[in-house]
Order: C-alpha cells, then structure tokens, then sequence
C-alpha cells in the first residue's frame, strides 16, 4: 500500500515536515555525519577511530541511542494527538477504512525517524568511497540493517502506547519511560542489579539479550569485533553462547520481530477502539 494513495497518509507526510521533531532529527543526523566525518578524515589517534568503519559504527552506535526516542516520541503522538484535536473522528467520516487510517498514522512517522539515519549513513559511505576507503558491502548492509530494525521496532512499541493511552500526556510519558528503561538496561546496570540482589547471571543476562537496545548494541559490536574485545559482558555471553554469527542475526532480527508483534497488536486495537 502507498502512502501518498492514503489520504490519511497525505496528511500525515504534511504534518510530519512540519514537525520540530523531525527538524530536529535531519539536524542531528547532519551533526553526527559531520563530526564523525572530521574525525575520519583527520584519522584522528585521540579519538581512537583508525577507518570508515569504525567512524561509521560511531555514527550507529549513537543512533541506537536516539532512533529509539525520536521513534516514541513521534508515534506515541499519533493517535492520541489526532483523537484530542478530533481529527481522527473526522479522518474515519470519510470513505477510509480504520486499516488504512492507521497505517496513514503510522508510516509516514515511521519512515521520517529512519531516513536522516539512513541517509547520514549514506552520506558517510560516499565520503568514504571518495577518500578510496568504503566500507565493505557486508558491514554496510548491518548498519543499515540494524537503524531499520530499531526503528520498526521502537516506532511500534509507541504505537502501542499511543493506542491503549488516553491522553497526549500519557503517552508521552509512557514513551519516554520504555525508551528510558530500554537505556538503563544494559550491561552495566543489570550486572549492578546481579552484584545487590544476587540474581542468577544467566536471569541477567537473559533480561539484557530481550532488551532491543541492547540486542542492537551487542550485534554492531559483534560485527566489528568477532574476537569479543569490545562486547561487554552481556555481549560476550551471548556470543559464547550463541556463536557470532548467531548473536549478529539474533541481534538484528529480535527488533524486528519485537516490533512486527507491537506493531500486529497496536492495529489489533486500533481497530477495536473508539475514535472519540
């Protein structure tokens, strides 16, 4: 289904390139890729980054951070928003389906969380490929892998929140927590949280392999260091356990499939719900 076919979508794209938040998002993606692309270029020893690669998954490794708030913080608003202004009544008066509705809500915030991302990435691989040093196809199409998957899932997980909330406020407030627990939850704090309650390792490291955050981290350290020298414990865990081949496809995927089941259930309700 296209979007610019949904008169909902239509809409929604205008409202979206209006919006501050996706300002923001193609400023910090600009900062980002300028930043790191400085480093790259000046090859810099304080930094520690030695190649395009590694300045790359820079660049991502931040992104892990704040695609996951920028996600919520769009989709979390959606329905909410459009219900307290009346809009979303006055979007179901018209001959489109509740569906179809939802998706117009959905992908054009979607698709403006993950396109400054996956352009600066873009931009950093032609950068490269000027200097004579592009990153390799395979570890390319990780990065890209990995912004897309943390996308779909966390702009799926708002979505969810913004459906079962009952305010703009709500929701919101909800959005900020999941993301806020998503970066607490991490190797250092879980292994603080095994050392004060003595929970078993393998409960850690259970509840830190489930986080999608994490998974996304432990699968981008994976991929650059299959020797294990920078995962983490958690990391390490999994790898051990896993495999690297193992922990890389896990850690790409379990976003994903996070967010097709948020995602299912976000319609699910949707289309049960009242629009006022």
């Amino acid at each position: 289904m296209r979007v610019l076919d949904n008169p909902v979508g239509r809409l929604q794209v205008r409202e979206v390139l209006r919006a501050r938040w996706f300002a923001g998002a193609v400023v910090l993606a600009a900062l980002l890729v300028g930043f790191f692309g400085l480093v790259a270029a000046r090859e810099s020893l304080v930094v520690g980054f030695t190649g395009f690669g590694r300045v790359m998954s820079g660049v991502v490794l931040a992104s892990l951070v704040f695609q996951p708030l920028l996600a919520v913080f769009s989709t979390t608003q959606a329905v909410t928003g459009a219900r307290q202004q009346g809009a979303l009544e006055w979007y179901l008066s018209h001959p489109v389906s509740p569906a179809r509705c939802f998706w117009g809500l959905y992908l054009p915030r979607v698709a403006a969380v993950g396109l400054p991302a996956v352009v600066a990435v873009a931009v950093l691989q032609g950068l490269a490929a000027a200097l004579g040093a592009p990153v390799g196809a395979g570890l390319l199409g990780q990065f890209l892998a990995l912004l897309v998957g943390q996308t779909l899932c966390f702009s799926a997980l708002g979505m969810g929140i913004g459906v079962l909330a009952r305010s703009p406020e709500q929701a919101l407030m909800g959005g900020l927590s999941l993301w806020a627990a998503s970066a607490a939850l991490v190797d250092f704090v879980l292994l603080g949280l095994l050392l004060r309650w003595d929970i078993p390792p393998q409960a850690v490291f259970l509840l830190a392999v489930l986080n999608p955050m994490q998974s996304g981290r432990v699968a981008l350290l994976a991929g650059l260091d299959p020797g294990l020298g920078t995962l983490g414990p958690v990391g390490t865990w999994a790898a051990t356990t896993l495999g690297p081949t193992a922990t890389i496809t896990y850690g790409l995927l379990w976003p994903v499939a996070v967010g097709a089941a948020a995602l299912a259930a976000s319609r699910w309700v949707f289309l049960r719900s009242d629009a006022t």
